[in-house]
């Protein structure tokens, strides 16, 4: 790989990367499963299980990728944003790897479409490697990075960015430490690399 080719192409080829981290490693990781902890605690306990908010779950994937479009023709903005959420994933992997945890999930008698879609995601994310939630690690790391590239349009997710970390308790994907850990991540991953790259 030629020094121009890398200097040209480096945002997307870490943007595919990232891709990489958070699909084929992560599924990966989860093929090993070891003696995981559970991190839930007495307040864990009380959160009702609401599967209505699996809609806000789903739409992570819409707030994951919003920032990648919305600066998809800015080479520096769309480098800063990749290398950032590359480097977090890495972060997330290492976490799963060597400080696995689980999470208690709930009986689902099926009533509803949203019961089915909980039950579609528990048949394809195993119930552990939860901390720190991805969830809410790259929807609090988007709104952030939009706040700062573009403050209307992070004003106008911030609300679905909270809505995203509360579906994750209250479809028993996580608990509140995940929560906690994945919003530490996202803080740490915009100062220490975003805000130093843009």
């Amino acid at each position: 790989m030629s020094k121009n080719f890398w200097k040209k192409h480096r945002g997307g080829i870490i943007f595919i990367l990232f891709i990489l981290q958070i699909t084929f490693f992560y599924k990966l990781i989860q093929i090993y499963s070891q003696n995981a902890i559970l991190l839930n605690t007495t307040l864990d306990n009380k959160i009702p299980f609401l599967s209505t908010f699996v809609i806000f779950y789903l739409l992570f994937f819409v707030l994951l990728f919003l920032p990648f479009i919305l600066n998809f023709k800015d080479k520096k903005k769309f480098l800063a944003l990749s290398a950032t959420f590359f480097f977090v994933s890495i972060v997330c992997n290492l976490f799963y790897v060597f400080f696995q945890t689980t999470v208690i999930r709930p009986e689902i008698i099926v009533s509803t479409i949203f019961d089915k879609l909980v039950l579609f995601i528990y048949s394809i994310d195993k119930s552990f490697n939860c901390f720190p939630s991805m969830h809410v690690t790259f929807s609090v790391l988007s709104t952030l990075c939009l706040l700062k590239l573009n403050k209307k349009a992070g004003q106008i997710i911030l609300p679905l960015a909270i809505l995203i970390a509360f579906s994750t308790l209250l479809i028993k994907q996580h608990v509140i430490l995940d929560v906690i850990g994945g919003l530490f991540l996202a803080v740490l991953g915009y100062y220490f690399i975003f805000r130093r790259m843009i």
